[in-house]
């Protein structure tokens, strides 16, 4: 999954950019929860925005009232707890390299028979969300991941993509 950032413009005329965690509509707006870039330690925030007419977002707006901060806030919650960590939810691939890296499985399912899932790779115990992967593999005896295996047409992407979509709306 391509990694989606974009530039606010500070008080002070400045530029920050800012790396999109999670997007999201409700009837009246939309909503981009976010990360700073250089100032992660600030945490995520979000803000309204609308998109322009190359589909690029734009006319960030903040966030106006109580109810609408406590709408965005059970979003994060539940976006947090799917993505949250479940002891059970890891495997690790071998890179080109021949080093094994941890990676957390974000969502498990499955579609005529076949299983699914969306994964993480892990640096410094965290998922790293900005990069989401998709595959489909075989379980094993336990749920556990015994093995990837690819995506092979263009009809499996679409509705790998329909999967994430609906994740996204929820």
């Amino acid at each position: 999954m391509e990694e989606n950032i974009f530039i606010l413009q500070k008080e002070d005329g400045g530029e920050q950019q800012c790396r999109v965690v999670f997007t999201f509509d409700s009837e009246e707006h939309s909503y981009v929860l976010f990360s700073l870039i250089g100032d992660e330690e600030a945490g995520i925030s979000a803000l309204r925005y609308v998109l322009d007419e190359n589909g690029e977002m734009s006319g960030f707006s903040d966030i106006e009232t109580d109810d609408e901060w406590a709408m965005v806030e059970e979003v994060m919650n539940t976006v947090l707890a799917e993505f949250g960590s479940d002891q059970t939810n890891y495997f690790t691939i071998t890179n080109e390299d021949d080093e094994e890296i941890m990676c957390q499985i974000l969502h498990r399912f499955e579609n005529n028979g076949k299983n699914y899932l969306f994964y993480a790779i892990m640096e410094d115990d965290e998922p790293v969300l900005e990069e989401v992967y998709a595959s489909a593999y075989i379980a094993g005896d336990n749920g556990e991941v015994a093995d990837l295996l690819p995506i092979e047409t263009d009809e499996e992407w679409e509705m790998v993509e329909q999967a994430l979509n609906s994740l996204a709306q929820n």
